[in-house]
């Protein structure tokens, strides 16, 4: 039962140093840090460090830059050579990785505008095939104006009804619905001949002025300059890729490290910051204590010393063997142990792997959720595949006992059928099959919960001499007199049921009912105690909680307290008693489902094997067999295995675990870290 031993303590340094020393503190991986104390009434000038992470904005720019150079940023990558730990030192290295690629960037995009210009320019020119005008000449024009563009093919017959007016139409080449066209009008007269082609559907495509020569001329020269600028753009894109491999790696680290440190800001509100030095405490393994040291001793100027700490804010870490880790799922569905308590889990991995396979006893059917177990430990991360591996492997062992082997009890010897055995437990002749023991096996089943009881309360008995819980502890159901009643009420109904008489009046008197009476009268006996211990030594040695309660003083709705009268001390007292009485019953009584369920699972196997023999054998034969195994093995293994987890939260924790233990999260850099800030 271990429950790992933590150590406080408390972080220091200059304040430049903060972001670093946070930063290893999530490697370590091993840090619960702490909420900062209150320190507004200590006359300190503190602050906390609780401010929004401005790396936020270098961390987008790096990723603008990694698009720009076609970098895939890995967030993971190691940044242990990267020496900048301040926002001013991020800023200069972007900013001459931004300058370099700007220089670049901007030439490009004028490029790319030109190209793409030229581009739109040498497509409208190809359409005026073997056009032999200048077009110098024709911009040159005063008197004249020139429109190029495209017509709808169907409107160039309704020209024919304007053959009046002042213009020239030139035609030039289809495509598809449309005719690329040029029409020439007179200045004096361009208004109304733009308005008639426009009438008519006309779309103009402007050509600029630089354009010299023949349409065929003009294209050629067109098209080598956009050669020239595209030879340009690929120079520039190799200038691109050399900055890329020259920066890569790099600014993936940088990325890396400023992701990191934004992170570290949210753990920033537990730290604070007095006379320009941080200050941060958390919890750490007493065994990792040098090595902790050790790492913050990396961060320069870092200093690490151990302060007291209170149990009560002392986060758990539960610390078990490879056996036994698996079944701390158990523990933590119930409720973390206090600081000061006692880990369960071994007690936990043990009776619920004894208790399943005396329930589930079957070699077969064990091995399959064993085999089960494993397969999903390996493939998956469902927290039940250890666990099941381990039942599996008792309800095995218990098959052999039981001689089960996926319910035939022929192929190994049942210990029933062993004559010592059966003659030991009073028969004869060896029974038929279990049901012939169904009595010993439900004797059996309340003995392991008597012993499991029993167990409970010896835990609860220790558990509270750690704590100090007097009343608990000795006059609790669960106590010193709780347990010699039911040990002796036990070994009084035992001692009958063989003939061995025990409950004689003196016994009666000292085992039973003098433990009965303790527990009645324990409130006034405690109160007793600790008067005459005030009075010896001027203090108590009971908590201040339990004075209060011992005062016997009682409050009415009203807020006015009052002090207990004598009827409703005896009814409580009474009511109380009866409670617990019937508890010890209950929860023994509860224990003949152990039985119960080794009964059910030989009759479930009973009538797979008899509706297996109603068939014609063969193929029909194992049909029945696995499909029923595989029902039995699915619905009654789970049954059995809520009905152990019952009887260890109702039966047993309720005994001796006592809860309120804060779990201890260690801050990493790749988890939600203000979720692990204890807030």
């Amino acid at each position: 039962m271990a429950i790992e031993k933590l150590t406080l303590v408390n972080v220091e340094g200059p304040i430049k140093k903060v972001n670093k020393t946070l930063i290893r503190c999530c490697e370590s991986g091993y840090f619960h840090i702490s909420p900062p104390p209150d320190v507004s009434g200590a006359h300190l000038e503190a602050k906390s460090l609780r401010d929004k992470g401005q790396y936020e904005r270098m961390i987008k720019r790096c990723r603008l830059i990694a698009e720009k150079l076609g970098i895939t940023l890995d967030k993971n990558a190691p940044y242990d050579n990267i020496e900048y730990n301040i926002s001013i030192d991020f800023k200069n290295y972007l900013d001459k990785i931004e300058e370099k690629i700007s220089v670049v960037t901007e030439e490009k995009t004028s490029l790319e505008t030109s190209i793409k210009s030229h581009g739109a320019i040498y497509n409208n020119l190809i359409q005026l095939v073997d056009f032999n005008a200048s077009f110098e000449e024709l911009f040159a024009c005063e008197y004249v104006k020139i429109r190029f563009g495209r017509i709808p093919i169907n409107n160039i017959r309704k020209l024919e009804f304007y053959e009046d007016k002042p213009y020239f139409f030139f035609r030039f080449k289809n495509e598809q619905e449309y005719a690329w066209c040029l029409y020439l009008a007179p200045a004096s007269c361009s208004k109304d001949a733009d308005y008639l082609f426009n009438s008519l559907g006309f779309l103009r495509v402007h050509l600029p002025e630089y354009l010299n020569g023949s349409s065929n001329e003009a294209s050629e020269k067109l098209l080598a300059t956009i050669r020239t600028e595209t030879e340009k753009m690929e120079l520039l894109d190799k200038k691109l890729e050399e900055i890329s491999e020259d920066q890569g790696e790099k600014l993936s680290q940088v990325y890396a490290k400023l992701i990191a440190l934004d992170n570290s800001y949210e753990l920033r509100a537990n730290v604070l910051v007095i006379d320009s030095r941080f200050h941060f405490s958390g919890y750490i393994p007493e065994r990792k204590e040098k090595q902790f040291k050790a790492l913050l001793e990396q961060s320069e100027d870092a200093e690490v010393t151990t302060v007291p700490s209170d149990d009560k804010e002392t986060p758990v870490k539960l610390k078990n063997n490879w056996l036994f880790r698996p079944f701390e799922m158990f523990v933590k569905m119930y409720g973390l142990p206090a600081a000061s308590g006692v880990d369960p889990t071994p007690i936990v991995a043990i009776t619920y792997m004894l208790v399943y396979g005396i329930m589930f006893g079957d070699v077969g059917q064990g091995l399959c959720i064993s085999l089960l177990g494993l397969l999903l430990t390996k493939f998956s991360k469902v927290a039940l595949a250890p666990i099941m591996t381990r039942i599996g492997l008792s309800s095995a062992l218990f098959g052999v006992l039981y001689g089960s082997v996926f319910g035939n009890e022929h192929i190994i010897t049942p210990f029933f059928h062993i004559p010592e055995i059966y003659t030991l437990l009073g028969y004869e002749e060896a029974p038929e099959n279990i049901f012939g023991i169904s009595s010993v096996l439900l004797i059996a089943a309340l003995l392991v919960g008597v012993t499991l009881v029993v167990l409970s309360m010896i835990i609860n008995m220790v558990v509270c001499i750690k704590s100090g819980d007097v009343e608990n502890g000795l006059f609790g159901a669960s106590g010193l007199t709780g347990f010699v009643f039911y040990v002796a009420l036990i070994l009084g109904a035992g001692g009958t049921f063989i003939g061995l008489d025990l409950l004689k009046p003196w016994y009666i008197a000292l085992f039973i009912v003098l433990p009965l009476v303790l527990m009645f009268f324990k409130e006034p006996i405690l109160h007793l105690m600790n008067a005459e211990k005030s009075a010896k030594t001027g203090k108590s040695n009971i908590d201040t909680g339990l004075k209060k309660k011992l005062d016997m003083m009682m409050v009415d709705e009203s807020g006015a307290k009052h002090k207990k009268s004598v009827g409703n001390f005896i009814i409580e007292g009474v009511i109380e008693l009866f409670e617990t009485c019937l508890t010890y019953l209950t929860n023994t009584m509860s224990f003949l489902r152990i039985g119960g369920f080794i009964l059910s699972h030989a009759g479930l196997m009973l009538v797979v094997n008899v509706l297996a023999g109603l068939t014609d054998g063969g193929i029909g034969y194992i049909v029945v067999q696995v499909l029923g195994n595989a029902f039995v093995t699915g619905v009654e293994g789970f049954l059995v295995g809520i009905q152990v987890l019952r009887l260890e939260f109702y039966e047993l924790f309720s005994r001796f675990f006592k809860g309120g233990g804060k779990p201890f999260n260690p801050v990493t850099i790749d988890s939600n870290l203000a979720a692990l800030s204890n807030k």
